[in-house]
């Protein structure tokens, strides 16, 4: 939480596992790219509003996600038949090979954005780093781990909250919180994906920095 709080530089490593270790790594090794978002999330919602506005309240549903995963893969690559599951960020695990996962599938993109709608829009704007060689703004790190850390606290307080039963409406104050972080982060990540994508210019293979 202090680093969140205090720190705009990226933690040394990342001791997360899983899926979102994975997606935290993948991050954390573009910092040594040259360009820059066109703009930050603090900015992001101010840059495009409307975008913020619709990924925050409708981003839970993964409409929002299953958007600006087809907008990317539009825009540097083949469209859908470029897609598979997580966009290889996520190594293989659980004796799933998720970068070789429903190749191609629209289906599969639909499934990705619906069930893991925060996180199919987390890899969107990791695809776009690595297209256009972009590493996050400083306060970006700070913007995400504040949400992380605030899902985490909000799961503590749910455990706690099964063994003493006085803390469970403030467990709930906390979840709505934790959750409301979330959808506002992820509707700052939505808008800075799609001005993104209006700052780009055509793309061609010669163009094309991954």
């Amino acid at each position: 939480m202090v680093f969140c709080l205090f720190s705009d530089k990226p933690p040394e490593q990342v001791a997360s596992k899983g899926a979102k270790g994975a997606a935290a790594n993948a991050m954390l090794e573009k910092q040594g790219y040259p360009n820059q978002f066109a703009v930050g999330l603090k900015d992001a919602c101010c840059k495009d509003p409307l975008a913020c506005c619709v990924t925050t309240i409708f981003g839970a549903c993964g409409c929002p996600a299953c958007y600006f995963r087809k907008a990317v893969l539009d825009k540097f690559g083949k469209g859908v038949e470029d897609y598979v599951c997580f966009q290889g960020y996520v190594p293989k695990m659980c004796c799933v090979d998720w970068p070789t996962c429903c190749q191609g599938s629209a289906l599969g993109l639909f499934c990705e954005g619906c069930c893991c709608p925060i996180f199919s829009l987390s890899i969107a704007r990791l695809h776009i780093m690595d297209a256009k060689q972009v590493r996050p703004d400083p306060m970006d790190w700070q913007i995400i781990a504040f949400s992380n850390y605030c899902q985490i606290l909000s799961c503590i307080c749910d455990i706690l909250a099964c063994f003493f039963e006085e803390l469970r409406d403030l467990a709930a104050l906390i979840d709505c919180i934790a959750d409301t972080i979330t959808a506002v982060v992820a509707g700052c990540m939505g808008a800075q994906i799609n001005y993104e994508l209006k700052q780009t210019g055509p793309v061609t293979p010669q163009t094309m920095t991954r």
